[in-house]
């Protein structure tokens, strides 16, 4: 069964022209696991080849805004479709303590009554739990250290391959532990090294850190996400790989990786 990774977007709380809020998708043969959900997710998806129908859940890591403000859009799509043609139920995972927040956002504009499909689950929190099984391909949850309850995400395939998204989170060495030996290891970059001080301050990482987190991993790629409006990718590359002597990558939106 193929599997590839899908980069929705790159950027971090303020878009750009070029970069739109971070979000994945793990595609898993016709099926996919969607990691956040930021704007147009459902044409984003169309795009990629990935049918919305066949989404085996939605994963919000956090509840802030540029994670999250997508799902009613993602949620109303669905339903449309569902008056046409039966939409299967959707499990949409979140922190535990959110999915209040989460139920009352969709009931703003009353998805959370008409989605019927939809099914609200917490996320473990227990470090490093599965909480997903698909075709012999595991997601696990790992609390990282943002602010706010955020989880990492780890994906293992079948085939032996490792995907590690760290979401929005300051440099944590157990994340290095969870993501061991990860094909692709995305990791908050949202800012240069000479910002550590308000990366440190908005829970998030520098490019630097988040090399140092990937070379203790021994990850094999690193991939920078949710990168600062003010982001040039040359500098972020080089800053990583001062700590990292792997392969570094600042990706477009719509980047797609193959998963073995």
């Amino acid at each position: 069964m193929s599997a590839r990774l899908v980069i929705l977007g790159t950027g971090g709380a303020l878009q750009t022209a070029a970069r739109d809020n971070t979000a994945l998708a793990l595609v898993i043969g016709d099926r996919a696991v969607l990691a956040d959900c930021p704007g147009s997710v459902y044409q984003k998806l169309l795009r990629a080849g990935v049918d919305p129908l066949h989404l085996l859940a939605v994963v919000i890591t956090h509840m802030h805004t540029d994670h999250t403000y997508g799902l009613p859009s993602l949620v109303h799509n669905l339903w449309m479709v569902d008056q046409q043609v039966r939409v299967p139920p959707l499990p949409v995972y979140a922190p535990g303590e959110n999915l209040e927040a989460l139920r009352r956002l969709l009931a703003v504009f009353d998805l959370e009554r008409r989605a019927t499909f939809l099914e609200y689950r917490s996320l473990p929190a227990e470090a490093g739990a599965v909480f997903l099984e698909h075709e012999g391909h595991r997601l696990a949850a790992h609390p990282v250290d943002h602010g706010p309850a955020a989880f990492a995400l780890r994906w293992d395939t079948p085939g032996g391959g490792r995907v590690l998204y760290s979401t929005d989170t300051r440099p944590l060495e157990a994340l290095a532990r969870f993501g061991r030996g990860a094909d692709y290891f995305l990791h908050d970059a949202t800012h240069a090294q000479a910002d550590v001080e308000t990366a440190q301050r908005g829970g998030h990482s520098t490019a630097a850190q988040a090399g140092r987190i990937a070379a203790l991993a021994g990850a094999r790629r690193l991939v920078l996400l949710h990168l600062s409006e003010r982001a040039d990718a040359g500098r972020w590359v080089a800053e990583a790989q001062a700590e990292f002597a792997g392969p570094v990558e600042v990706p477009d939106d719509g980047a797609v990786y193959p998963v073995r």
